[in-house]
Order: C-alpha cells, then structure tokens, then sequence
C-alpha cells in the first residue's frame, strides 16, 4: 500500500488495508511523537480502519513527500512537527484563511469542506488557541501582566497571534527571538521585540514566561533557553510554562522550581491541539469534549 511512500521517506511503513489514513510530518515523528498514540486511540474507539502514521522525511524530500500525499485520496491530511511548520505552509498558503497566513505557519493540514479545492490540502495551525488554555484563566483573572514570550517560530507565531488578539488590550506581551521580530499583527502598532540578551535585563520585569522554543525538547533534553542563574532574578510569584512534553518537566522547569517558581507544562496543550487537529482533519460523530475525554485516558 506504501511502496512509492517508503521510497521517499527515512523510516518504512508497514500497514496495510486502511480505509484511509493521516500522518505526522517531522524529521523524526517515528521516534517519539505522541499524536499517533492520541489519534490512534480515537480510531479505535470509533472502530474505524484508520490509521496515524509518522513519517520521518529529510527536508529535500518534503515537497515531493506532501504532494504524494496530496494525490492519495486515502490520505486525510494530518499533523505537521518542528521545523516543517512554516515549509508547509508555504506550500499550501494559497489555499488557508487570513488568520492563519497573518501566523505564517500550520501544525494540521486537512482535505477542504470546500469542493472548488477537493484536490488540494488546506491547513490551520491549532498551536495558539490550544497553549493559551492552560493559563488562559490567569490572562482573563489578571490586569497589566508583562507576557515573555520566547521563540518565534511556527508555534511562537501562533501564540503570538493569539495573544494580541485576545488579550493585547490587557496584557503587555514581550517577544524574544535569536533576532528582532518586525510584525504588523498589533492593534497597537506597538511590538516589545528583543533578542534573547535583552532578557538578562527584563527578565525581573515578567510575570509570565512561555517557552515556545524547542530548548529543552528530547533531542536537547540538558539544555535550557533561560540560564538557571539568570532565574534567580526573577519575580518570586513568576509562571513558567513551556509546552514542550518531552519530557513533561524540562531542564527549565526544573531549574524554576528549584527557585520555588510555579511552573506549567505543555502536557494539556498537546492535547488540546489533538483534539482540535483531529476534529479539523477527520469526519467524526464525537464532539471535541468526548475525543478529550478519550485521549487523556493515556
């Protein structure tokens, strides 16, 4: 079923006889990604002969590998990993809403409810709504927070997005990246934009600090994008969320508790964002409550 497949991709495929199937697109999703375990799950439950598969692609390959899946109408579509996010963006932007190309970036591609692009993949980027849920009653509860945001690639520019546009009246939100960001997204026309030397100075200013980077993700598990020293400057009642998942507690959340930070991990958002991915991609009878319910099991 996946011979021309398994000749373009670095890991092989063995199922067979689905009625259709969704992937993960990444450099490695074979060694570790969690969506096929979430997605799989629900499958199962909803008996249906369906299956997520990792697909672990070089990026010379990755155009060649969306079009094959593009053209196999057993394909659904399904999750995009680091670095992919902006790459297929790009080669879909054409076909998303305004929203997501103000992000530039998308984390789920799926067929069209719109006929006139049948052919063709669509895509949204869930990573936004689905990190701001775990600290959202903290954004809504407060007044005047300073908002670190650190990173921003595919999902910093979702997180991004969605802070100014729910919260940008309320909240000031501060961007650090390798480089300095010039964006229009703000009502304002005002962006807090530094490089991460800048946090040395602001870092005591910040009551939270998300970590949309991959700093600290399994493949660079001991490192940290926040020095532990540089911490001990902190706000004694500062939160740290980073919503990498593996694994669930990272170097810097380590390094925050052992200065008595309260830290968030990014557990909940990787289910959140399952969830709203697998309701954009497949046809299903389950509301989003009821694949959250399934999921959460594991």
């Amino acid at each position: 079923m996946f011979k021309a497949l398994n000749a373009i991709i670095e890991n092989k495929i063995s199922e067979s006889n689905l009625d259709f199937y969704t992937v993960i697109i990444g450099t490695k999703p074979s060694q570790g990604a969690r969506s096929p375990k979430l997605w799989n799950k629900v499958y199962d439950y909803e008996e249906k002969k369906a299956q997520m598969i990792p697909l672990d692609v070089k990026e010379d390959k990755l155009e060649q590998v969306f079009n094959y899946l593009k053209e196999d109408k057993q394909c659904l579509g399904g999750a995009v990993a680091v670095p992919y996010k902006e790459k297929i963006f790009n080669l879909i932007k054409e076909n998303v809403e305004e929203e997501i190309r103000a992000i530039g970036a998308v984390n789920c591609f799926h067929r069209p409810t719109n006929g006139s692009l049948i052919n063709e993949f669509t895509g949204t980027n869930t990573d936004g709504e689905a990190a701001l849920e775990p600290i959202r009653q903290q954004l809504i509860e407060s007044q005047n927070l300073t908002v670190g945001l650190l990173g921003f690639g595919g999902a910093g520019k979702a997180i991004f997005s969605f802070l100014l546009r729910d919260f940008e009246e309320k909240h000031k939100v501060c961007l650090f990246n390798r480089s300095l960001v010039h964006t229009k997204d703000s009502k304002k026309n005002e962006l807090y934009s530094y490089t991460f030397n800048d946090l040395d100075t602001l870092l005591p200013h910040i009551d939270l600090l998300i970590n949309a980077t991959s700093v600290g993700h399994v493949e660079s598990i001991h490192k940290t994008p926040v020095p532990a020293k540089l911490l001990a400057k902190a706000k004694k009642n500062l939160v740290v969320y980073d919503i990498i998942y593996d694994p669930i507690k990272t170097t810097l959340l380590k390094d925050s508790e052992e200065k008595g930070l309260k830290t968030i991990n990014g557990l909940r958002m990787n289910l959140i964002q399952a969830v709203l991915a697998y309701s954009d991609t497949n046809p299903s009878r389950l509301a989003k409550e009821e694949i959250f319910e399934i999921i959460s099991q594991l």
